[in-house]
């Protein structure tokens, strides 16, 4: 599904991505890693929001270079972990607009197209916003509003940058539930970014491990991560425990108190 080969970029004269390469045949992947590791960098280049420096992007065999703006979009659907919606659109507006990969220009969207709106804003629990303008939401309903968008562009492959936050306890597992639940069962490839490792282990496949604007580890089998991982990860010690068959992590309290 998705290759990604030695691909670079820079900011100027600062490298962000090193030579960084991953495969995501299916399911759920998740990028982990600290903060300015490069994780956003990269979901942009695969998106095609930014250009690569140099290596490659294939999708379903295709390289996206290649691609047509029409045809990326509606192969990749791209949820940001920052927006910037200034108009007075409403959120029934909003969402609809990750309909036009789909959408006849001279016709407009359809009331098939109008019916999914009504539908991902019921399955995320999010329709009494409907009328609201996005501009007035807290950050919180803005980041449901802008993962409905993504996920009724009915792509492909999704990507979500840090789909989480801003999301309070609740709306985190809902988030990832829904996306769970549409990947399996639209059989959909999603890629995305998370700073908790336990949401990770709870909802994704694959983990990919990046520091340095490189992808240092990539696990298929989510249960054999260690915490020499985490530590070459994070740069702290971490203890693994199995609670009702389900694999979390805990950083060590005694190490970190070694660390202030």
């Amino acid at each position: 599904m998705l290759n990604i080969e030695n691909i670079n970029f820079n900011y100027g004269k600062t490298k962000i991505l090193n030579d960084c390469s991953f495969n995501l045949d299916s399911g759920i992947g998740c990028i982990l890693g600290p903060n300015g590791a490069g994780k956003s960098t990269i979901l942009k280049c695969i998106s095609g929001i930014i250009p690569v420096k140099s290596g490659s992007i294939v999708i379903d065999g295709e390289k996206t270079t290649k691609m047509t703006y029409k045809d990326r979009s509606r192969l990749i659907s791209y949820s940001p972990q920052e927006f910037s919606i200034n108009f007075p659109y409403t959120v029934f507006e909003v969402v609809l607009m990750g309909r036009n990969p789909h959408v006849n220009f001279l016709r407009g969207p359809s009331k098939k197209d109008e019916q999914k709106v009504t539908e991902i804003l019921n399955l995320l629990k999010i329709s009494h916003l409907k009328d609201k303008e996005f501009i007035s939401l807290s950050g919180g309903q803005k980041r449901l509003v802008m993962v409905a968008t993504a996920l009724i562009q009915d792509a492909k492959l999704m990507i979500f940058d840090e789909p989480t936050s801003f999301l309070d306890y609740k709306n985190q597992y809902l988030v990832l539930s829904v996306i769970e639940k549409i990947s399996k069962e639209m059989n959909k490839t999603v890629l995305l970014s998370l700073h908790d490792p336990n949401l990770a282990f709870l909802f994704c496949d694959n983990l990919f491990l990046m520091k340095n604007g490189n992808i240092f580890c990539e696990i298929e089998d989510k249960n054999s991560v260690s915490p020499e991982n985490f530590q070459e990860l994070y740069g702290i010690n971490t203890k693994f425990a199995d609670i009702f068959g389900q694999k979390i992590v805990l950083p060590d309290k005694e190490y970190l108190k070694t660390m202030i």
